[in-house]
């Protein structure tokens, strides 16, 4: 009877263990995804379109996130280091098979790297390669850019806010800026007088940390149905 009961006792423990950590595990990231942080970037064509869309995505999937203003490069350490959970929108480039980022498809836009110059002032390529030029940009540029810091000869002044980057071309600080855009902006460079050339381009998309990898199919469901809806009222 002993016996009987030591050799269920070794039967019973290891499924018992099992359940639990199971268990600890689903409650774990039922956790996680009840208090999802998604990086947003102080960009106001995040803040009016893809915020708000990237929103109703995730509550078709049952899940209500909490935005947090995130800077371009600090945006990316925090998302990588698990800090938190997803971005509203990146270039397709962030992910890379060294880091924690994942792509969810499908692309929500295509963007580029625009080079802005203020009215008068040469407007071409050429700029960049100037030494006696100053550019403001937006941190992560250079990677954006797929250039090495050294490839450039304009002198690069680097920034952490889009619209601190437009305020400082349209206040005369700077005559040039390099700075991301989904081509929406096109009508406001316009009204400014600002001269525009596509430098780099890219897709825009939503991106998550890999822990999340199982929300993906899901997510991307979301994203497409939310996407077509836009389109739809667009008409």
């Amino acid at each position: 009877m002993k016996k009987a009961l030591v050799l269920l006792n070794k039967g019973v423990l290891p499924l018992f263990f099992s359940l639990v950590l199971s268990l600890s595990f689903c409650s774990f990231a039922q956790d996680n995804e009840n208090n999802f942080v998604v990086g947003e970037l102080n960009h106001p064509r995040v803040a009016n379109f893809y915020k708000p869309l990237i929103q109703r995505a995730y509550l078709d999937i049952g899940i209500d996130v909490t935005f947090e203003k995130v800077g371009g490069e600090r945006g990316l350490r925090l998302l990588n280091n698990g800090m938190t959970d997803a971005d509203v929108i990146r270039y397709d480039v962030v992910s890379q098979p060294d880091n924690n980022i994942a792509i969810v498809p499908p692309a929500l836009s295509h963007g580029a790297s625009f080079l802005l110059c203020i009215r008068g002032a040469q407007c071409d390529k050429s700029v960049i390669q100037n030494p006696d030029k100053a550019i403001a940009v937006t941190t992560r540029f250079f990677f954006n850019m797929h250039v090495n810091p050294d490839e450039l000869n304009a002198n690069i002044f680097e920034f952490d806010d889009f619209n601190h980057v437009i305020s400082l071309l349209l206040n005369g600080r700077y005559d040039y800026a390099i700075l991301p855009s989904d081509y929406s902006e096109k009508a406001i460079f316009e009204q400014a007088g600002i001269k525009y050339i596509s430098l780099v381009e890219h897709e825009l998309v939503h991106v998550i940390h890999k822990k999340h990898s199982h929300l993906v199919d899901r997510l991307s469901s979301a994203i497409a149905k939310q996407l077509a809806l836009e389109k739809s009222n667009n008409k």
